[in-house]
């Protein structure tokens, strides 16, 4: 005698168990950003969104990561499997955040103007790259 199971049912289930296992469903990525945080990028599955956001020199951005995978934001070329992934302006420092766990979130400043073209170490292969354009302080 056969089963019929209906096909939500596996829905719910794949959203019991993200729940259970304290993914990108809840943490602090779902509150409000921080007050400091000029610009807020989501961490999809492979995707940095929006792609590119533009702040002033000083300003903050804030990732988040709202996937169940974990995420990394760095700028290091040294870092990168392929180097044109990654570039800084002359005089600023690379950043590299570390392993971010799903629902954690990560900010950096930007003292420096210019174009600063990001990847994750985990998902670069996959064309998970972004770019934060900083313009000078008014």
């Amino acid at each position: 005698m056969s089963r019929i199971v209906h096909p939500l049912s596996y829905g719910f289930r794949i959203l019991t168990v993200a729940s259970q296992a304290g993914c990108g469903l809840s943490g602090r990525t779902h509150g409000p950003p921080s007050p400091n945080a000029s610009a807020v990028v989501d961490m999809g599955f492979s995707s940095f969104q929006p792609e590119t956001v533009h702040i002033r020199a000083g300003q903050t951005v804030e990732w988040r990561n709202t996937s169940i995978v974990t995420h990394s934001v760095s700028d290091d070329s040294r870092a990168a499997s392929k180097p044109q992934d990654a570039s800084i302006p002359a005089g600023a420092t690379p950043l590299s955040s570390g392993d971010i766990s799903a629902g954690d979130v990560f900010a950096a400043s930007f003292p420096v103007p210019g174009p600063y073209r990001y990847f994750c170490t985990h998902h670069e292969g996959e064309g998970m790259m972004g770019t934060v354009v900083v313009d000078p302080a008014s």
